[in-house]
């Protein structure tokens, strides 16, 4: 997964919903028409005004996530994209562009329309394979509905689908998350995101978060749903490449890897996150400012910090141990700088705690590291 100094990442936040799940925390508005052209409005302000940071890069992945972008139509996003590849910037030939969906939005003469221009990997929020799960999880639509979305994205001529899949959830036991894993086999996907649920702030799950922690599985069951997954995946012919994340061969997500390998990456659409030239900053999440921000041609901009040195290194190097293969410390060193020795002490303490692997050229995490990686991630950074 090599990257260049010139690669980038573009991320839109689409971020229309019919309903809030209840353990989301993401920015989100009602499906109505009378947002989406003051948004799409606003979106194309925004693209004007970072298009000059975007010349002489090579764009290598695109990523509209939400929300739930296939709220908008295709004529919406032939527009967008026609506008991306009418830019005079490098978009490259092999461009990853992915469409984050919902099962129950997908048909085939939809996924054709998107395959048309240009989409060539869809995500699906599948989430579980189990009817239970999904009532539970606030989810409006059934296994069943992923089944068609799957085989309906597949016949389209999308060649990439990934699907996420979450575990550890209140009352799941190892033999409910076996039944959702083996409805994988037979199904046509190439990537697959594992999620254990967090119940994050300003989240209905939030409200209710005392008795939820109380009906999660035990730590150890949970231990057993991850390495029944990684069989189950590998059995699949899925190759876990990112601690979350398993692919079949050729399929590794490149816009995914790019955070984990610093690839710098621009974010578009009110609550949006970007790395750039050593800064990560965040777009506003109040919608009318994100409007009237752009419209006076200013940066819809609420957050921004830059890490000073060692810290920046520090959490390069944390972040890029989340990948299997580890890190190259030749090409880590070339491409940053020196770490700091207390970076180095860190690494030997982990080596002895058997966390880590140290090598000439190499650090990565153990099979027992990458169970604990917040460990990890904690005492280096």
């Amino acid at each position: 997964m090599p990257t260049t100094g010139r690669e980038v990442s573009l991320y839109f936040h689409i971020p229309f919903c019919s309903k809030k799940c209840p353990y989301c925390h993401f920015f989100v508005l009602p499906n109505e028409e009378r947002y989406k052209t003051p948004f799409l409005t606003a979106l194309l302000q925004e693209w004007a005004l970072r298009l000059p940071q975007l010349h002489g890069k090579r764009v290598v992945s695109i990523y509209f996530g939400g929300g739930t972008p296939t709220k908008l139509s295709p004529d919406h996003y032939a527009l967008l994209l026609g506008a991306m590849r009418n830019a005079g910037i490098e978009i490259a030939p092999d461009c990853e562009i992915t469409l984050e969906a919902n099962p129950e939005d997908v048909t085939l003469p939809l996924m054709q329309q998107f395959s048309a221009l240009g989409i060539n990997r869809v995500s699906l929020g599948v989430q579980s394979l189990l009817d239970a799960d999904l009532t539970f999880l606030g989810r409006t639509h059934n296994v069943s509905a992923s089944t068609r979305a799957l085989l309906a994205t597949h016949e389209a001529g999308i060649p990439n689908i990934s699907m996420d899949l979450l575990f550890e959830l209140p009352h799941q036991t190892l033999s409910t998350f076996e039944r959702s894993l083996a409805a994988l086999k037979g199904l046509p996907f190439t990537h697959l995101s594992l999620y254990n649920l967090t119940i994050e702030p300003h989240t209905v799950f939030f409200k209710k978060k005392q008795a939820l922690e109380a009906v999660l599985p035990p730590d150890e069951e949970r231990l057993h749903m991850l390495e029944l997954a990684f069989v189950t995946l590998s059995e699949l012919g899925l190759e876990r490449y990112e601690i979350s994340a398993f692919a079949r061969p050729g399929y590794i997500s490149r816009h995914n890897s790019g955070y984990w390998l610093g690839r710098p990456f621009m974010g578009f659409g009110p609550s949006a996150f970007s790395y750039w030239e050593g800064a990560r900053f965040s777009n506003t999440t109040r919608f009318n400012h994100y409007l009237d921000s752009v419209k006076e041609g200013q940066l819809p901009v609420a957050f921004t910090e830059t890490l000073p040195y060692p810290s920046n290194l520090q959490e390069l190097f944390a972040v890029r141990l989340r990948l299997v293969q580890g890190i190259d410390l030749a090409a880590f060193t070339a491409c940053h700088g020196m770490l700091p020795q207390s970076v180095w002490e860190s690494v030997d303490k982990l080596v002895t705690q058997g966390l880590l692997i140290h090598t000439e050229d190499n650090v990565r995490l153990t099979p027992r590291g990458q169970l604990f990686y917040d460990t990890v991630a904690s005492e280096l950074i």
